[in-house]
Order: structure tokens, then C-alpha cells, then sequence
């Protein structure tokens, strides 16, 4: 269990002392000068014509982390599209800023907070098998299409999708953002084998990819093991997009490019 607080680092301004007060014990605020950028899980930037540099001067240096704008006013949504477009990935007012920071952090399922049952074993058994066909058949066809031909693939399958659901409330996501008839959220633990080893938690899959969290940051290529109680497989993944969710956390997308039944332990297939 993680045994210190989410820690944010204020930028461009005083620490919020109302804003301290409603997250403490759950999310840390610290001074920009109190400890380094390495040792925190995100930044909030109080929302300025000057912070736009300070923007700049974090990302310029690598800094991945979760950045969030904060101001003292109600928030439009032109403010808030105005900051995103300067690389926040939200503005949040003062007010709100705590209830909302609790939800995008404090509820965000992570790799040791794994739950396990009969039902989603069920649901990744099958859906492993189901790939395991599906992935080699896509290759079959991919091969057949001549340059780009995976890239022409997925933009085919994904407009395919799109108009599928185009009269659904949420709209639908490339590499394993929805899944299609499951109610509760997909919460099930893997395992990265190659390139490195580090312990995850799958969140979503869908037709062409998955989505997890990690405990260490990705590379272009993985593989993972899943066990799902029946059988056990690994997948290869190329992984399309990631981002650091806090110190010990990354979440990751990743294009599912071979899928390898290793057992099964309630039939001989």
C-alpha cells in the first residue's frame, strides 16, 4: 500500500491554505521550493498571463506530469479550452479544485488496488481466446493491403465503430477505451514480462487494444502476462499512448499485435 498522500507542487503562487485544509491526508500541496520536481505526483499552476512561462519552463523540461491550471474565479469553458490548449490538462477553480482533484486522483484505480472475481475471469477468458483468432486473422488481411496497410486497417474498423455507436451518450475511443455490454469497470492484474518486469492493472479492452496502469513507465513494446483463473496468456502490445498519473503510476493504450495461450487448466485447448 502506497504510504504517503498524493503530493502536488504549487506553481506561481502560495500554496491555497482552504485548498490544504479540505485535501489533507488525501492530496498534499507542497511549495515549489520545498522539495524537487522528481519527488512529486503533479503540479497546479495558479492561473496567470505570467504562469503561461512557467507552462513552458516545466514542459520544455521534460515534465509529463499531471499539470492542472487553478483559479480564484468561476471557470468558462473558453478559460478552460484556452489553458488546455497551453498544455494543462484542465483549470479548476478554487472553489471545486478539491472535490474534483479527489476525483481524478483519489478514485483512479491503481495496480495494488486490484479487485479479482469469477465474472471479469470469465469475461478475459473469453476474450483472450477470441483474439488470439481474431488478432492472426487481422494479419492475414493487413498482409494483403499493400503500403500502411495496418494503419489503413484500424482507421477503416475505428470510422466502423464510430458510426456504430455514433447515437450512444459517450462516444467511443480507439485501443481499448470502452467495452461494448460491461456495466462495471474492468479492474484485473498483469503483468509486463519484457522489456523490463513490473506489476499492472488492466482497465479496459476492446477490439484492437487495451488500456492499464503501470508501475513503471512504458516502452514502444510489451508484452504482458494475464491469468484469468481458467488459463493464462501473453500479449504483445505496441503501445500508442501514455502518460504519467502520478510518481509510481503510468497509464498506457496499447495496439494488441499477438496474442499466445499459454494453459488452460479446465480443458486441454
Amino acid at each position: 500500500m502506497r504510504d504517503i498522500p498524493i503530493r502536488y507542487m504549487v506553481l506561481g503562487g502560495a500554496v491555497p491554505d482552504t485548498l490544504a485544509r479540505a485535501l489533507a491526508g488525501v492530496v498534499e500541496l507542497v511549495a515549489e521550493d520545498e522539495v524537487p520536481d522528481a519527488e512529486v505526483d503533479g503540479v497546479l499552476i495558479h492561473a496567470r498571463p505570467e504562469s503561461q512561462a512557467i507552462f513552458r519552463r516545466f514542459r520544455k523540461a521534460g515534465g509529463a506530469l499531471p499539470i492542472f491550471a487553478l483559479t480564484d474565479d468561476a471557470v468558462s469553458v473558453g478559460e478552460r479550452l484556452k489553458w488546455i490548449r497551453h498544455g494543462a490538462d484542465d483549470l479548476l477553480d478554487l472553489h471545486t479544485a478539491a472535490e474534483t482533484l479527489r476525483r481524478k486522483l483519489v478514485n483512479a484505480p491503481r495496480p495494488e488496488a486490484v479487485r479479482q472475481d469469477a465474472e471479469q475471469g470469465m469475461f478475459l477468458d473469453r476474450y483472450l481466446r477470441c483474439m488470439h483468432r481474431y488478432v492472426a486473422a487481422r494479419q492475414v488481411l493487413v498482409g494483403k493491403l499493400g503500403e500502411q496497410a495496418l494503419s489503413r486497417y484500424l482507421d477503416c474498423v475505428f470510422l466502423r465503430d464510430q458510426a456504430l455507436k455514433a447515437a450512444e451518450d459517450a462516444p467511443a475511443d480507439a485501443f481499448g477505451q470502452r467495452r461494448g455490454g460491461q456495466r462495471e469497470r474492468l479492474k484485473w492484474p498483469v503483468r509486463v514480462t519484457d522489456p523490463f518486469q513490473c506489476d499492472g492493472t488492466l482497465l479496459n479492452v476492446g477490439a484492437d487494444g487495451c488500456a492499464m496502469a503501470l508501475g513503471a513507465q512504458p516502452t514502444e513494446r510489451l508484452r504482458i502476462v494475464v491469468d484469468t483463473g481458467a488459463m493464462s496468456a501473453w500479449v504483445d502490445l505496441e503501445v500508442r499512448w501514455q502518460r504519467r498519473a502520478a510518481r509510481d503510476r503510468w497509464e498506457a493504450g496499447g495496439l494488441v499485435v499477438g496474442v499466445h495461450l499459454l494453459e488452460s487448466r479446465t480443458s486441454g485447448g
